[in-house]
């Protein structure tokens, strides 16, 4: 008896899609036109004609849906190791872990309000089909297969509830943070789950070499795959965020850019040129933008204020025991949009700021700046030297917030949620 074909989350849909109305083709005719700037709900920078380069280097796209399914992904992974890390508590408990913290209870993906928010737990499982890909198209052994997409399943499994959003407040008063979480549940070490180092071990994967990978200290072969700037991680993160900013325009489909960068040819190499500018817009425009910015700084300053309310052990809950545990976080989030909207962030301070700088003007934050480089004269022969194409500089510059502590205004705000 054959067997049952595994299927690929990555490949395109079978089903034809509708024919469009007279209404819907007419509609798509006029976004297709070159025209002005194309707004969208975060106002960043990629215009008509940024659309038309993405539609030429990503040409009969692939569907990506950034969401998976239960038999969808029992069918996609085929070593055991594979299935019973995705089945452990720890991995299913990414499930109520928001991919962009706070920022998904404010702002839908392409702006639309939806039931489904992107979770670290469908982030972990496309990074972890991206690492099988890469695996096949290397022709690695399966020992190579079982370490590598282990890290990949692995490598978010720390976070707390929020992501991002709070982990600074949890590190600074507890000292806990993911990648420390991540490390304690591959060893064994916490009681939040022990069975993800019974399963490595079992499997003949070394928790020491999984961590290395993970935080860049392994000289495996393939280490760069974790490691460098063109990552697994950030191929399928990256991609995933622009859904929130790019409602309609065309996918950069993780799974093309992974194979651009094994292939390296010079197509592959615009692709990930065009890829390296994204995640510029994309940390410039949305991650360290106004809107996201104000709410992750405004949810880490209401833990600030009201300190002892929260515990280290918070960090080990999903954001739903979260929010049932501290019930006033939970009225204070669903205000926030209306709050910023109404006096939310200020004007930027132009000048950068050093990282020892001490004294803020008390409306004032630091915010990272990140910006991201292109050396095209560097010569690429393999998937490590993309290291030597791409690179980012970090620096920080100042914000103004507006004053958000204001009693009469939360309660006036919050009352629109009540």
């Amino acid at each position: 008896m054959s067997p049952k074909p595994q299927l690929d989350l990555f490949a395109p849909r079978a089903a034809a899609k509708p024919a469009a109305s007279q209404k819907e083709s007419a509609a798509l005719k006029v976004t297709k036109d070159p025209g002005p700037e194309i707004g969208d709900l975060f106002d960043t920078n990629f215009n008509a004609a940024d659309i038309a380069e993405w539609e030429l280097l990503f040409r009969d796209v692939p569907q990506y849906n950034y969401h998976f399914k239960r038999a969808q992904i029992a069918s996609a992974f085929d070593r055991p190791l594979h299935k019973k890390l995705i089945a452990s508590h720890a991995f299913e408990r990414l499930r109520e872990i928001s991919f962009l913290g706070a920022i998904d209870y404010l702002f839908h993906p392409n702006g639309k309000p939806a039931n489904i928010r992107h979770s670290r737990y469908d982030h972990t499982i496309g990074v972890a089909l991206l690492s099988q890909r890469y695996c096949r198209l290397m022709g690695l052994s399966d020992a190579d297969c079982d370490l590598l997409g282990a890290a990949a399943l692995l490598h978010d499994i720390g976070h707390g509830p929020f992501s991002h959003t709070l982990e600074p407040e949890f590190a600074r008063r507890f000292n806990r943070n993911h990648h420390q979480l991540t490390n304690q549940i591959i060893t064994g070490e916490v009681q939040l789950d022990l069975s993800v180092n019974h399963l490595l071990v079992k499997h003949n994967v070394d928790p020491n070499e999984v961590i290395a990978l993970l935080s860049k200290k392994s000289d495996h072969p393939h280490a760069s795959l974790f490691s460098g700037p063109v990552n697994i991680d950030t191929l399928e993160g990256i991609s995933r965020t622009k859904t929130y900013v790019h409602p309609n325009h065309v996918h950069c489909h993780p799974r093309l850019l992974l194979e651009a960068a094994v292939k390296l040819d010079a197509d592959s190499l615009k692709r990930l040129d065009k890829f390296w500018q994204l995640k510029e817009d994309i940390y410039r425009n949305f991650i360290f933008g106004p809107m996201c910015f104000a709410t992750d700084h405004l949810c880490r300053e209401f833990v600030v204020k009201n300190a002892p309310d929260f515990a280290a052990d918070d960090f080990l809950l999903t954001e739903k025991a979260f929010l049932n545990s501290h019930p006033a976080f939970k009225k204070f989030l669903h205000s926030l949009k209306n709050r910023i909207e109404l006096d939310g962030v200020a004007d930027v301070v132009d000048h950068q700021i050093s990282a020892s700088a001490s004294t803020l003007d008390l409306n004032e934050a630091k915010v990272p700046r990140r910006e991201f480089h292109i050396n095209k004269d560097v010569e690429v022969r393999c998937f490590a030297d993309l290291s030597k194409r791409y690179y980012e500089e970090k620096n920080s510059f100042l914000r103004r917030v507006g004053s958000l502590t204001d009693p009469a205004q939360q309660a006036a705000a919050a009352s629109l949620f009540d």
